[in-house]
């Protein structure tokens, strides 16, 4: 790879420097059925192109994590870029909770964002470009406040089918809605019962893993960080080749959590079939309704840290 040279920002160009300071993040968390191999497939087509003779990765049973996250504020920490100003942003991810193998032996735990779409295209560009999110834009419908049991729901323009007379259009991908309401009040205040229900969950699933690693990949969710590795690419002028490929790693820091409860309400999860973002076959997540487990809320503040490199890049 050629020596690295200064990044040229544009006059205008929404690629602010990190770290960036989220205030107010608002996440709702639901655990889903998968499948484990279609997962990994995913994982093998992305981190694993920058795969070595001893260092690969590896998928954690069949469960994947669907967020929807209304971040009141954000803004970069570095100067000039401190000073130009805050935005709102919303994510909805689909996070596989991912292990570093190291010579055939697990050395770290990681959250890998595999799909992202957000509601604004300063939050895509900045994404995309600076850490390589893999982010689309989308329409979406959350709840204002925990206390507003309303629905989820999640739009992109995309294709429907694959056909030459198919038109770019607003689709729906995927819905949340409650199916039982419960009055009961479930706040955490031990932020280690969190995890401790969301081990029990992989528990069943994943053997011959240490435990302890396992509950640090879920305490970091929380508190006080959390690792997200991900797979930066760019292609050339013709889409075949890529010019660069990375795995990188990127940690939120997590400053304060406000708030912290399981959702003891019943949701469904319906899923649509869409050519354009096929979820049951890019993670095994079975198309129609079906159950969630483990719903959650969150509200924190935390810093998005750079991106750093995992293995060396290619390009």
């Amino acid at each position: 790879m050629t020596d690295q040279i200064n990044y040229s920002h544009f006059l205008s160009n929404p690629v602010a420097k990190p770290p960036c300071r989220m205030i107010n993040a608002q996440m709702y968390g639901f655990f889903v059925s998968g499948c484990e191999q279609k997962m990994q497939y995913y994982v093998d087509a992305t981190l694993n192109l920058l795969a070595t003779e001893s260092t690969s990765f590896n998928v954690l049973g069949s469960t994947c994590l669907l967020t929807f996250t209304d971040i009141e504020k954000i803004s970069s920490l570095t100067p000039p870029f401190s000073e130009h100003g805050w935005m709102q942003e919303t994510d909805i991810i689909i996070w596989l909770p991912v292990a570093k193998m190291q010579d055939g032996d697990i050395s770290h735990l990681y959250w890998y964002p595999a799909f992202i779409s957000v509601n604004n295209i300063y939050a895509l560009i900045n994404g995309r470009e600076a850490w390589g999110y893999n982010k689309y834009l989308c329409e979406y419908q959350m709840p204002t406040a925990v206390s507003d049991a309303g629905a989820f729901s999640i739009s992109l323009e995309c294709f429907d089918v694959f056909n030459p007379d198919s038109k770019l259009a607003l689709h729906e991908l995927l819905t949340i809605e409650q199916t039982q309401a419960s009055t009961k009040e479930n706040l955490l205040d031990n932020l280690s019962h969190f995890s401790k229900h969301v081990t029990d969950l992989f528990d069943a699933q994943i053997k011959g893993i240490d435990l302890s690693l396992l509950k640090q990949l879920l305490d970091g969710f929380i508190h006080p960080q959390m690792d997200q590795i991900l797979f930066k690419q760019f292609p050339d002028g013709q889409g075949d080749k890529a010019v660069y490929q990375s795995v990188v790693h990127s940690p939120s820091l997590i400053k304060k959590i406000h708030q912290l409860k399981l959702l003891h309400n019943d949701f469904s999860l319906d899923v649509k079939a869409l050519a354009s973002f096929p979820l049951n076959d890019m993670f095994g997540i079975a198309l129609g309704k079906q159950a969630v487990h483990l719903p959650f809320y969150v509200n924190m503040d935390f810093d998005q840290l750079g991106a750093t490199q995992l293995l060396p890049a290619q390009g």
